[in-house]
C-alpha cells in the first residue's frame, strides 16, 4: 500500500498573469516562498498542483510534500514498478500506462489579462504528430470579477472559410460565443474546441497531462515567445455540428446528491477523468476507503483536519489518495468546507457510493 499524500505548487510565469495565486494557494512556507520567488521575475498566472510531464518541459514535475517519500517527485513515483501499481491500481489496465506518467494535470489559473484563443489536438492529430499530445481540459471557476467572461466555441452557422477571414481580419471575437462567468461555474472544453479564459477569472483547470496548445489569436499582443500557429490550430478546429456545443453546456446544470453532512456535485464525466465537487458540512468525521484508482483531493475552502498528515488541508491543499491505501479518516472543522474531487476512471467501473467517502 502507499499512503495518502500531500504535493506542493509549481509556479509559473504568464504574461497574462494576475496577483491573485499567492493568497489564494499557499498553504505552506514552502509554497509561499516558491510563489514569491517566481512573482519576483513576472507576473504568475498558473499553479501546477498535479503534474508529470516529460523532461522536455522544465519543472514539470510536482513534488511530494508528505510522508515517506517527501521529497522525490510523482515522476519518480511513476518509475518505480511497485509504487506505481499501488499509486493507479486498475487505471494502469484501462489507461496503459505500464511504463507512462501519470494521467493528469491539475491546475489553477489566474487570468489577471485575457488569455489567447486557442485550440488543442485530439488523438488523432497526436497519432499523425507525435510531437503533440492530446489534450481536454475542464476548468471549474473559483473566482470571477464582475463582467468577467470566457470565450467558448464559434457560432455554429460560420464556415471554416468564414472563420479563417475573421482571424485575418483580427476579428475572431465577434464569432466566438461568449459566457458571462460567476464563482461555481463549470466549462468542459474537449479538444478541438476554440477557447479562451478572459481576464479577472480564477479557475481549476483538470486536464489530461498535455502541454500542446495551438494559438489562433493573441489579442494583438505580437510576442514572439508567443507565436500563432494557424495551420496546426485550423487543422484541429471543431466547427459547426461537430463542436456538440449543447452536450457542453450539461455541466452547467449539474446533478447534486444530497445528505444530511455532505452534498456532492458532479461536474464532468470524461473518458479520462471525473470531476466532483464536495461541500461538506462542519464537524462531519469522514473516512475515505481506497477504491482501486486514484483520487485527487484539492481543498477550495474551509479545512479539513486528517488523522494521517502533518497540517490540516486548508484552501489550495491537494492531495492525492492512491488506489491502494489502508484508508483517510479526519474531519471537516469550519463551515463551507469545499473539496474537489477528481478520480481517475475505473475500468471495473465501482459503484462505490461517494467515490470512496463514508460519513463515519
Amino acid at each position: 500500500m502507499l499512503a495518502p499524500f500531500l504535493v506542493q505548487p509549481i509556479f509559473r510565469n504568464r504574461v497574462w498573469g494576475g496577483d491573485r495565486l499567492g493568497p489564494w494557494l499557499g498553504p505552506t512556507p514552502t509554497a509561499n516562498h516558491s510563489y514569491q520567488q517566481c512573482r519576483a521575475r513576472s507576473a504568475v498566472g498558473e499553479a501546477w498542483l498535479v503534474a508529470d510531464l516529460p523532461a522536455t518541459i522544465l519543472d514539470g514535475r510536482t513534488a511530494i510534500e508528505s510522508g515517506e517519500d517527501a521529497g522525490l517527485t510523482l515522476h519518480d513515483l511513476m518509475q518505480n514498478p511497485v509504487q506505481r501499481r499501488a499509486l493507479m491500481g486498475r487505471a494502469l489496465s484501462q489507461s496503459g500506462l505500464e511504463t507512462a506518467g501519470f494521467p493528469l494535470l491539475l491546475k489553477i489559473l489566474d487570468a489577471g489579462q485575457n488569455l489567447s484563443v486557442q485550440v488543442h489536438p485530439d488523438l488523432n492529430y497526436s497519432t499523425l504528430h507525435p510531437h503533440s499530445h492530446m489534450k481536454s481540459e475542464m476548468w471549474f471557476v473559483l473566482d470571477a470579477n464582475p463582467g468577467a467572461l470566457i470565450y467558448r466555441g464559434i457560432r455554429p452557422d460560420i464556415t471554416r472559410a468564414q472563420c479563417e477571414r475573421h482571424i485575418q481580419q483580427d476579428a475572431l471575437l465577434e464569432i466566438m460565443i461568449t459566457h458571462p462567468v460567476r464563482r461555481g461555474d463549470c466549462f468542459w472544453l474537449p479538444s478541438g474546441i476554440c477557447h479562451a479564459l478572459g481576464a479577472g477569472v480564477l479557475v481549476a483547470e483538470v486536464q489530461t497531462p498535455s502541454d500542446t496548445t495551438f494559438r489562433m489569436w493573441d489579442w494583438g499582443r505580437n510576442d514572439p515567445a508567443r507565436p500563432l500557429d494557424l495551420a496546426a490550430a485550423m487543422e484541429c478546429l471543431l466547427l459547426g455540428e461537430d463542436q456538440n456545443l449543447s452536450n457542453l453546456d450539461r455541466a452547467r446544470t449539474p446533478n447534486v446528491v444530497h445528505s444530511d453532512s455532505i452534498a456532492i456535485e458532479g461536474l464532468v464525466r470524461t473518458d479520462w477523468f471525473d470531476v466532483e465537487k464536495w461541500s461538506v458540512k462542519p464537524n462531519t468525521p469522514l473516512r475515505h476507503e481506497c477504491i482501486g484508482v486514484p483520487v485527487v483531493w484539492t481543498i477550495l475552502d474551509g479545512q479539513f483536519d486528517a488523522d494521517s498528515l502533518p497540517h490540516p488541508l486548508r484552501r489550495g491543499s491537494t492531495l492525492i489518495l492512491p488506489a491502494n491505501h489502508s484508508g483517510l479518516q479526519g474531519r471537516s472543522c469550519t463551515e463551507g468546507t469545499e473539496i474537489l474531487v477528481t478520480t481517475l476512471p475505473d475500468p471495473m467501473k465501482s459503484s462505490t457510493e461517494f467515490g470512496g467517502v463514508r460519513i463515519a
